[in-house]
């Protein structure tokens, strides 16, 4: 028997970023061009840059050789991956598994899951700052190579640490932005 039925799944929960907005770039802002995907909750720099940040999947210690990385962080070989102050060069990436990146990186300080890295301008072991100083917080989601887009920038917020996409680090360089 023939009923015409059919499931339809619901499409995946969105993460919630924002508690709440109380202030935004007037009229948005252009983020330039990206070679990954730019989730809601990415920071931008002034001039539309992303700010990478690398979440890690597993604990690794100080001396370890490599750290996994979460997916569509946009880590390449050859990122300068930073923690405070601390920056290191990754000279390899296998991007093999489906759920996480393995960075051939010596980082020499210990990192814990769930940790947020950043990308560092120069590798240096105790003076290491940021590629792009954050400014803003990406209000909504960018297609990877989907050219440079006008989006809403939020520039004050009280922000959910489990799903904002931005190291500890360039959090402290945002007064505005609150992690709770």
């Amino acid at each position: 028997m023939e009923v015409n039925f059919k499931v339809t799944n619901p499409a995946p929960v969105e993460p919630i970023v924002f508690d709440i907005i109380f202030a935004e770039k007037v009229g948005g802002g252009i983020v330039k061009n990206c070679a990954y995907d730019l989730p809601v909750g990415v920071a931008i720099d002034a001039a539309g840059n992303a700010v990478k940040c690398y979440e890690v999947v597993e604990n690794a210690a100080s001396d370890a050789t490599s750290i996994k990385i979460k997916k569509g962080s946009g880590v390449a070989s050859g990122d300068v991956i930073a923690k405070g102050k601390k920056g290191v060069a990754s000279t390899a990436l296998d991007t093999t598994n489906a759920e996480y990146d393995i960075v051939t990186v010596s980082l020499g300080v210990a990192v814990s899951a769930g940790d947020r890295l950043y990308q560092a301008t120069a590798a240096s072991a105790s003076s290491a700052t940021p590629k792009y100083t954050p400014k803003f917080v990406l209000g909504e989601f960018i297609p990877a190579n989907s050219g440079d887009k006008l989006v809403k920038l939020v520039n004050g917020a009280n922000v959910r640490k489990e799903t904002i996409k931005i190291a500890d680090d360039m959090l402290a360089l945002m007064p505005l932005i609150t992690a709770l």
